[in-house]
């Protein structure tokens, strides 16, 4: 099979579809709902709730980051990962964004900038990162599992930035589909 970056695309497009296929937009809503009821139940005021939201915000597109990068090593080393090695990976990458926080709070203050408006662009970026995440981490934990390893082997031999690129832009636009309509509080 010659891999194309429309094949690529293509091939990408229909294991997301496969992978969400069983997501309904009320469930996801509702899940998505709930972090920020959960966030605002955490925080006693708007001020609190802001610097939460921005911590979560800066998290999860770092872990988004992080996501990309184990993703692109199983590419690069065209080897399947046991689950558990991911998980790790996953892990260990958590904990350093958890260190580097401080930081990344304050480029991401500053990204976001004007203070008026600052929850409504944090909480409106958070739903399809998050979400994005959990399509990306669904995705890549179904590509090195054993039963799908014989179909998943031939995405070695594409260009991995095609791959990595797809991954990326096909699970914000399955995220942005998916929360079209939400209504946040």
């Amino acid at each position: 099979m010659e891999w194309t970056n429309d094949t690529v695309n293509r091939a990408v497009m229909a294991l997301v579809q496969q992978l969400t296929k069983d997501w309904t937009k009320t469930k996801v809503h509702s899940e998505i709902l709930e972090i920020f009821m959960n966030m605002r139940l955490e925080t006693k005021t708007e001020e609190e709730y802001v610097s939460l939201l921005l911590t979560n915000v800066a998290f999860a597109t770092e872990s988004s980051f992080a996501l990309n990068k184990i993703f692109e090593l199983i590419l690069l080393h065209k080897q399947f990962p046991p689950a558990e090695a991911v998980q790790a990976w996953l892990t260990d990458a958590h904990e350093k964004i958890q260190e580097q926080l401080p930081t990344l709070r304050e480029v991401y203050r500053k990204h976001f900038g004007d203070e008026e408006n600052i929850k409504r662009k944090l909480e409106l970026s958070y739903c399809p990162v998050l979400l994005s995440n959990r399509i990306k981490t669904d995705f890549i934990f179904a590509f090195i599992h054993e039963q799908n390893q014989p179909m998943m082997k031939d995405f070695f031999d594409a260009d991995p930035k095609a791959v990595l690129e797809a991954l990326h832009h096909i699970s914000g636009f399955f995220s942005s589909m998916i929360l079209e309509g939400i209504e946040l509080i």
